[in-house]
């Protein structure tokens, strides 16, 4: 694919990085918290995210097993999508009923997940695996700058701004500097749609699998911790609004330090950040202190940048092989999965958070578990072990899935038969009733 300059497309998807940051901080990382101070609990959260994310979920699915279908008029679309995310918090602010909330959301959600794809594909489309990881650092910085700067922003009108009003003056202002995201890239444009490269056969899918269960447990295990951590710090801890605000903030400076780090560290140095970002669940969980949260945030994010620069990584490397559209409907619906299987423990734990920051942690050591002894650019163990556990991990899996297929199936079968016997016997006996009744017989 053919651009002017290289370097005016990173400007421009830098561009648009700034203003989605200033909305992200703005709006969706302060919707738990919106959420919480309109009275809502864990359970009503989790039922708010739940049902918008397998909205988005199963949208993300639809378009990666039809791939060709979404790449008719691709800018068109995503543009349009693109924007319709940031603008639809601006009237969200004046909600308060759960339903309605969640419709929202799940619009936004899906909107996300268009552009979305469409981000990672003119990067993915357009660079090689050294310029993927330069723009991705970049973008983080930038993001991460922004973050920063946003934090402070909404921090300050969290503070002046009466209770009634703060979070639709928020959100609107949001909603509005997103757009300046989507007119960031307007002018860039994906020549030869039709000529992207689609595989039809995945020529190593243990490599495909082990390395999309690591990122789905370890975005799994971040989605559950941020699900949690704003109501602990509001309901338990009792910290004001703006320290929950400071909490993110921290995060965001830490991860812009980071970002100039892990950037240019080798594959296998960056499972150092992985296996130290393990801790921060629990560290959140016995800290009685809300101020020292703020520096847990800030361990959380240095560590968690490294980690998560892994996964887009390693999926930046795969591109030849799987296919450049593949790798940026993937990251999507890992993200959105991810997100999905986060939810239900908020609503099986509910208030618990010990249980729901246990989970957090257990999750992520699961993704540590999966990278260290399954991939082999970052094992711990020699790489033909590593191949060789990834070969079982994938199989088992497989044998696994088929087993359970089969006992639903069977179980599914036998409940219709149990079902049929006594539908007949119902209607042998109402038959028989009828006859005794025109018969005389009580």
């Amino acid at each position: 694919m053919r651009w002017d300059s290289a370097s005016l497309l990173k400007i421009y998807l830098i561009g648009e990085s700034v203003f989605y940051g200033l909305y992200i901080v703005m709006t969706r990382n302060i919707f738990i918290l919106y959420l919480v101070s309109i009275g809502l609990d864990i359970p009503e959260i989790s039922i708010i995210i739940l049902l918008s994310t397998l909205a988005s979920t199963m949208v993300s699915i639809i378009i990666y097993k039809h791939t060709k279908v979404f790449l008719i008029k691709i800018r068109e679309k995503s543009l349009f999508f693109h924007a319709l995310e940031k603008l639809i918090f601006i009237p969200m602010a004046y909600l308060s009923d759960a339903a309605a909330i969640t419709l929202f959301y799940s619009i936004a959600n899906i909107s996300s997940i268009f552009s979305s794809i469409y981000v990672n594909l003119i990067i993915y489309n357009s660079f090689e695996e050294a310029d993927i990881k330069d723009i991705t650092a970049k973008r983080t910085i930038a993001l991460n700058v922004v973050n920063v700067l946003g934090y402070i922003f909404t921090m300050v009108l969290m503070y002046i701004l009466p209770a009634s009003m703060k979070f639709q003056v928020i959100f609107i202002l949001g909603g509005l500097l997103g757009v300046f995201s989507t007119i960031s890239i307007l002018a860039v444009k994906i020549e030869n749609v039709d000529t992207i490269k689609m595989f039809s056969q995945i020529s190593k899918p243990e490599q495909l699998f082990s390395t999309s269960s690591f990122f789905i447990t370890l975005l799994t295990s971040a989605n559950l911790l941020g699900l949690v951590w704003t109501p602990f710090l509001v309901n338990i801890l009792g910290s004001p609004d703006y320290i929950v605000v400071a909490v993110n903030f921290a995060g965001s400076i830490a991860s812009i330090i980071s970002s100039t780090l892990w950037a240019k560290t080798s594959f296998k140095k960056l499972r150092y950040s992985l296996g130290l970002a393990s801790a921060t669940p629990i560290l959140a969980m016995i800290t009685p202190s809300s101020l020292l949260h703020i520096g847990i945030s800030a361990y959380g994010g240095f560590t968690f940048t490294g980690a998560n620069f892994l996964g887009n990584f390693l999926f930046a490397r795969y591109k030849s092989w799987l296919g450049v559209l593949r790798v940026s409907i993937l990251l999507t619906v890992i993200a959105n999965v991810s997100q999905l299987l986060a939810t239900p423990f908020g609503l099986i734990f509910q208030n618990n958070y010990s249980i729901l920051f246990i989970s957090s942690t257990i999750i992520r050591l699961l993704s540590v578990a999966i990278a260290y002894f399954t991939i082999t650019e970052v094992a711990v163990v020699p790489e033909e072990y590593a191949r060789t556990y990834s070969q079982l991990l994938y199989t088992n899996s497989i044998s696994g899935y088929m087993i359970i297929v089969d006992t639903i199936r069977e179980s599914i079968i036998l409940s219709l038969k149990l079902l049929a016997i006594a539908t007949a016997i119902l209607i042998l006996y109402i038959l028989y009733r009828f006859l005794f009744f025109l018969m005389g017989i009580s």
